[in-house]
């Protein structure tokens, strides 16, 4: 199986996680709905952002702006909640956000076979394969 995902279709996911994220970062509730320990949710969220961002914008050569946009929406996030009454900004919330960018950069850098990671204009099409209906 194979994601051969339209990059657009990776952009406007991507969007909508953004904005998905902000809700979830910015709502008054006592418990915020995921896995029950906040920096999981933090490092989750990210490795998705990370995976989406590779995908509408691939290469090498988009990295560092893909990461520096995504570093730069946590810290956006967390001043926001840092104004936020109810709620509260941290370190470690951004830690736990930079982790899961690394986590994605590690785990296709790791196991580049995987096929749910987006490939880099660079990267040949794989060859169709045969039926063995000769």
């Amino acid at each position: 199986m194979s994601f051969d995902i339209p990059r657009p279709l990776y952009r406007v996911a991507l969007l909508i996680c953004l904005l998905a994220v902000l809700y979830l970062a910015l709502t008054p509730t006592e418990t915020v709905p995921g896995l029950g320990f906040d920096k999981a949710n933090h490092l989750l969220a990210f490795l998705v952002l990370a995976w989406l961002a590779d995908g509408g914008w691939p290469g090498r050569e988009q990295a560092w702006k893909r990461w520096g946009w995504l570093l730069c929406y946590a810290v956006f996030i967390e001043s926001l909640q840092y104004e936020l009454p109810y709620r509260d900004a941290s370190w470690f919330d951004l830690l736990a956000d930079l982790l899961g960018l690394a986590l994605y950069s590690g785990l296709k850098w790791r196991f580049p076979q995987w096929k749910v990671f987006p490939r880099t204009p660079s990267q040949p099409q794989p060859l169709p394969q045969a039926t063995g209906d000769t």
